[in-house]
């Protein structure tokens, strides 16, 4: 069972996880990062890109510039909350997306990455995951993507929705008979398992919050 984050002394702030509870967070962030960097249509050349962006050599330049000038709108409904549109304009929209989108969905990416490294860190059994002062908005901004990702798939759109969600699956589970009941059923296994996921994510993130405060 999970234990919620806690200052420590020296300043580190530190949770207790299974190494269930890790491993699933630590995949859905992957599958987070894995989301944006494909609907994004990022390619593991972006670092290189930046580099070229400020060479000396004009061609390096204008070979940098061309390979940012399309940034793509997100076709995903959870990347579009994660990138939303800059401006009701569209030709500001675009310019908007073209100037900084990549650079905001690396960073993005990175801070999950963090996320990922620091639950590897704490090893593979039940453990202490341990954050330092540098590491507590990283871990913050990706458990929050990771929500809001997780909420475009359950379909809430606003507080109490979750509330409603449980109550509708709890009814549908009550009018089955008892033979459909003993049945598997993947889809609602699968969306009781993604609620648990978004309600563990919500309760360490609002721990660490209140550790820090």
């Amino acid at each position: 069972m999970a234990h919620a984050f806690r200052r420590r002394p020296d300043g580190s702030v530190v949770c207790r996880l299974e190494a269930e509870e890790k491993a699933i967070i630590a995949q859905v962030a992957q599958e987070t990062a894995d989301l944006i960097r494909m609907d994004l249509g990022l390619e593991s050349g972006g670092a290189s890109v930046r580099r070229a962006a400020t060479s000396e050599d004009p061609l390096e330049r204008l070979e940098a510039e061309f390979a940012v000038r399309d940034a793509r709108e997100p076709s995903d409904s959870a990347v579009r909350k994660l990138f939303p549109s800059a401006s009701e304009d569209p030709a500001l929209a675009e310019e908007f997306r073209r100037l900084g989108q990549q650079d905001l969905a690396e960073q993005r990416i990175a801070e999950l990455k963090r996320l990922m490294a620091l639950l590897d860190a704490s090893g593979p059994s039940r453990s202490e995951v341990a954050l330092d002062d540098d590491d507590v908005p990283d871990v913050l901004r990706a458990l929050n993507d990771v929500r809001i990702v997780l909420a475009d798939r359950l379909g809430l759109e606003r507080d109490g929705d979750l509330d409603t969600l449980r109550m509708l699956q709890q009814i549908s589970e009550r009018v089955e008979d008892a033979d459909a009941m003993n049945e598997p059923d993947d889809q609602h296994a699968g969306g009781d398992v993604v609620i648990a996921v978004y309600d563990l994510l919500t309760w360490l993130q609002e721990s660490l919050l209140r550790a820090i405060d």
